[in-house]
């Protein structure tokens, strides 16, 4: 082995080493940070979900390209190119086995970049969480999870579907081209019999994507139909549905229709079934609903619509959470804590939050806290477990630090990205209002279960998003000082909330919500040490001073999750209570 070789081998060991320890480092931390929180199962649950979405994906992908790729390389019988020594020129045949690595190493790109269009994890987890609504619509009987959890997901496949498929059939005719398999000669395109019989598979999936399409577009219609302001009307149901479900069939028929007049060679009848599937769709999609709807206003459409209007009004008083009697008002978002967002003191207090905590509102990177028993972070360690630390942040001279082992490294610090880490499936509400626990400084957020495909209801602008499904589900309160995270869910709970808690139970806090009752819009000052001294010794003023005092200990301690320093005040409070 040559030593230009011996480098190039060692340079792709150093970087393979280096990117594994990389991404061992950050699933570490990440796995640290949830550990610290108490949500090792939420970890679990997405580690699990991107694991299957990028290993499917690559696996998938890569063998699909090497496929099309390795059938690509059959028609190549062999590759010469032109070299020049002296005067002369020669051309130099590529090797057999080096055009196969070729065609590997661009499969293993195609994987690569399919890997960028992947479904996100939360929608696989927001499916495995198993919603159920026990109920269905009046069109297709599907209950309302299948729109709210299988949907969204089925609708990013399919995308992903697609983006493969148009990528490798770009790859494949491009590669053909330079090949003498497909040319442009005297005016038409030559190809051969291997050739065509490749294109018009792929000309076939294309089809099944197809409708594909078609199949999601006739669920769609529930969530976005042709009515005014978006309503699901007569058209749809009568018209528009039977037309989608009619072109889908065809176009499975179209695409074995395809693959078998281009697999025999009649190429003219493949070209004109895709001519007539393509101006099909073209008119359902653009002159279908025109027509219908012209039609419909001489032949008294408004009346026919009474029943699809109806029947979106019930739909979205459920997806509101509004009564059945009163009239539909427009949706807002929910909070208990309205009379505590007053502009001026919420910037003071993002000022001060900005100076002494180490979780606040537009907070970022990481902060190391040297005494930080109560706060919510992994240990910095030491041996692998520091070294892992440092590899995540990138800051080696954690390595040799001198900062001892239980040092605390806080990730995470923004509360809106701490609290999309630990509730993932949730809309959080617009405003970060800061209130006390005692004299506790803690972050409140509104949680909210939040739909985009819920089916038949109206569509708001609600926290940042288009919503058609949209419930009150929990408040979020951070502590400011330690980074601890409470969520008190609301009484009634929702479906989707419901699943949410029964899967992450450590999550949610149990009980009533008595705890958001002990807010307030400004911190509780505990009471001098010397106060008690300012009474008579053992009268009755004396004691109540002092059992206020301990008790205003215990009230921060147990906000901050001090157990120790609740301890030490309680066993104070029993000692004066036993004098007494």
């Amino acid at each position: 082995m040559s030593a230009r070789r011996r480098l190039v081998g060692g340079l792709v060991a150093a970087a393979a080493v280096l990117l594994v320890g990389r991404v061992a480092a950050v699933v570490y931390a990440e796995y640290s940070w949830y550990s610290a929180l108490g949500a090792t199962p939420l970890w679990r649950e997405r580690t699990y979900d991107t694991a299957v979405i990028q290993t499917t994906s690559a696996v998938f992908a890569g063998l699909f390209a090497l496929v099309n790729l390795f059938a690509v390389r059959r028609s190549i019988v062999s590759l010469a190119f032109p070299r020049r020594l002296g005067n002369m020129e020669f051309g130099v045949e590529v090797p057999q086995r080096q055009l196969d690595r070729m065609a590997f190493v661009l499969a293993v790109v195609v994987a690569a970049l399919m890997t960028m269009a992947i479904p996100d994890w939360q929608s696989l987890a927001l499916l495995r969480t198993g919603v159920r609504f026990g109920e269905t619509d009046p069109f297709f009987q599907m209950d309302l999870s299948f729109f709210t959890s299988w949907l969204p997901l089925e609708t990013q496949v399919y995308t992903w579907s697609l983006a493969l498929l148009v990528l490798v059939g770009a790859l494949v005719v491009a590669l053909y081209a330079l090949t003498p398999s497909l040319r442009w000669h005297n005016g038409s395109f030559r190809v051969s019999v291997r050739v065509r019989r490749h294109l018009s598979i792929l000309s076939a999936l294309f089809l099944l994507t197809m409708a594909w399409s078609y199949r999601l577009d006739g669920y769609e219609l529930l969530t976005h139909g042709s009515g005014p302001d978006g309503m699901f009307s007569y058209v749809d149901h009568q018209w528009l549905i039977p037309a989608y479900l009619s072109l889908s069939v065809g176009t499975v028929a179209a695409a074995a229709l395809v693959l078998i007049s281009g697999w025999m060679g009649q190429v003219r009848a493949g070209f004109f079934t895709v001519s007539a599937v393509l101006i099909f769709s073209v008119s359902l999609d653009l002159i279908l609903p025109s027509v219908v709807k012209q039609v419909g206003l001489a032949t008294g459409q408004t009346a026919r619509d009474a029943p699809y209007a109806a029947t979106r009004a019930a739909f979205t008083r459920r997806a509101y959470g509004f009564s059945r009697t009163d009239p539909l008002p427009l949706p807002k978002e929910e909070t208990r804590f309205a009379s505590f967002a007053d502009s001026a003191r919420v910037a003071r207090v993002m000022t001060i939050a900005r100076d002494s905590s180490v979780v606040y509102p537009g907070a970022s990177g990481s902060a190391i806290v040297r005494h930080g028993p109560n706060v919510a972070a992994p240990r910095l360690g030491d041996g692998l477990t520091r070294l892992g630390n440092a590899w995540a942040e990138q800051r080696l001279d954690l390595v040799w630090s001198s900062l001892p082992a239980d040092t605390k490294i806080i990730r995470k610090r923004d509360v809106r990205e701490r609290l999309a880490a630990l509730m993932p499936l949730f809309a959080q509400g617009s405003d970060v209002v800061p209130a006390y626990l005692g004299d506790s400084l803690t972050w409140v957020v509104e949680l909210y279960s939040a739909s985009g495909t819920y089916p038949l209801s109206k569509h708001y602008v609600l926290a940042g998003g288009d919503r058609s499904y949209f419930h009150h589900s929990a408040t979020a309160l951070l502590n400011a000082s330690t980074g601890r995270t409470v969520i008190v869910p609301m009484p009634g709970a929702d479906p989707i909330a419901t699943a949410w808690r029964s899967n992450f139970p450590e999550l949610i806090r149990a009980g009533a919500p008595d705890l958001l009752d002990a807010l307030t819009s400004s911190p509780r000052p505990a009471l001098p040490e010397t106060q008690p001294d300012q009474f008579p010794p053992g009268s009755d003023a004396a004691f109540r001073a002092a059992v206020t005092r301990l008790y205003a200990k215990m009230r921060g301690a147990l906000s901050a999750g001090d157990l120790k320093g609740f301890g030490a005040a309680y066993d104070s409070l029993g000692a004066i209570v036993e004098k007494r």
